[in-house]
């Protein structure tokens, strides 16, 4: 028999709904010094562009706003105090690239990040920052928010942080100083990096940082209505597609639900398709697994032999995380952007498999599990040709039910017949997703 719930919700009542949905979101932005003090500064420049209210679907979000010293530390410990004085939701540093718009992923802590990313000097007087540091992630999806903001229209590519900024360093103490905060009141913190003046207005760059912000106030919202357990759903979207985020582990019937919810006219995205796209041959991810792992991962015809890729990197974590980092930016990125392609008003799915491992739920206005008893998903797995021990270490590899379930807003059982499947789809659609 095949059950549908909604994730726990003890305070789900209409009053408590609309006050976390109409709260202000607060947002501190901050700009950076030149290294030579020069007048001209254009991220600081867009940066004063913002207006102080930015509009969001049923709520706004307020501005504050900081010129940060050039040097990092100066600018670390300014950026420390802001949040600890002002409590933000939403930090976003902005410091200069020269080339693009790019909301960075990894923050540097070392002595390299010293170094100016404008003039390429050292800060006069400026100690080096330890490298000994633990690496810290940004706290949002970088690179589905860029294909979000690609998919407008707007000039914004992505990038993992591999290069070495300044501003590297008063990232990582933001995000360091918000750490130890409770999970769900924590500060979305993170970098942009922005073109100067002769490859993008400071308008232009102005009217991307408003849409970026826009999204990650509504991150923010649709985090706060998870937390007080009113679920996603609750937050007002406005026009745009109703975005569901579809997952399951492996053999839970994840992808026959997508197929049912295809057949009611939702637009479905599959990462595991976007995932063979990006390495097929003359793809840049393509060549940088060629790189990375060898030419005897080509086959005779000289495509990727995905399957001895699968078996070079499943019991091999650094290789797991090299590969990872070449394709999950790029799977993030374009499924965005065709996510985006739904019609306003209608109902876009993303299929994916890692929604929990990759934080990802809070992008959505709805995040669906589907759940399978474990035997049952051995047999099936064991139906398609795994043995028996590839199918747990498979199922041990990914997110538990528990994990998936803190995430959800609703949870679909799939216990029974896929025509019991079928019935608890219809009664999704019809009852949580199509009102909606």
């Amino acid at each position: 028999m095949t059950q549908t719930q909604d994730a726990t919700s003890p305070q789900s009542c209409a009053t408590a709904g609309s006050d976390v949905a109409e709260a202000p979101v607060t947002v501190h932005v901050t700009g950076f010094e030149h290294f030579d003090r020069a007048s001209f500064i254009t991220p600081w420049d867009a940066v004063r562009l913002l207006p102080e209210i930015i509009e969001l679907a049923g709520s706004s979000a307020t501005l504050t706003r900081e010129l940060l010293p050039a040097a990092s530390n100066g600018a670390s410990a300014a950026s420390r105090n802001a949040i600890e004085r002002l409590r933000p939701d939403v930090v976003v540093h902005v410091g200069l690239q020269t080339q693009k718009m790019a909301p960075e992923r990894t923050p540097r802590n070392d002595a390299a990040v010293c170094i100016s990313g404008d003039i390429g000097f050292q800060a006069s007087g400026e100690d080096s920052v330890s490298g000994e540091m633990p690496q810290c992630r940004a706290a949002w999806t970088t690179a589905a928010l860029a294909g979000r903001l690609r998919a407008a229209g707007l000039p914004v590519t992505y990038t993992a942080g591999a290069e070495q900024y300044a501003e590297m360093a008063t990232n990582y103490a933001a995000l360091d100083a918000v750490s130890d905060m409770a999970e769900g009141s924590r500060p979305v913190v993170g970098l942009v990096h922005v073109p100067d003046q002769e490859i993008m207005s400071s308008p232009t760059v102005a009217e991307v940082l408003r849409a970026f912000i826009v999204e990650l106030a509504d991150v923010v919202r649709r985090r706060r209505a998870a937390v007080a357990g009113l679920g996603r759903l609750s937050v007002p979207r406005g026009n745009r597609a109703l975005r569901v985020g579809l997952t399951g582990g492996i053999g839970s019937g994840k992808s026959t639900v997508a197929g049912l919810l295809a057949a009611r006219d939702a637009h479905i995205v599959d990462a595991d398709v976007i995932a063979r796209e990006v390495v097929e041959p003359g793809t840049p991810g393509f060549d940088a697994i060629i790189a990375a792992f060898g030419a005897e991962l080509l086959t005779a015809d000289g495509a990727l032999d995905r399957a001895l890729l699968a078996e070079r990197v499943f019991n091999d974590p650094d290789a797991r995380g090299t590969l990872e980092a070449i394709m999950l930016p790029q799977v993030a990125q374009t499924a965005a952007q065709r996510m985006e392609a739904a019609a306003p008003g209608g109902v876009a799915v993303y299929d994916v498999p890692l929604l929990v491992e990759e934080g990802m739920e809070d992008l959505f206005d709805c995040v669906m599990v589907v759940e399978t008893p474990r035997a049952l998903r051995l047999a099936r797995l064991q139906r398609r040709g795994l043995t028996r021990e590839d199918a747990e270490s498979r199922i041990a590899s990914q997110a538990g039910d528990e994990e998936r379930r803190q995430v959800a807003d609703i949870v679909l059982l799939n216990n029974g017949t896929r025509e019991d499947l079928a019935d608890g789809v219809e009664w999704l659609w019809t009852n949580r997703i199509a009102v909606n």
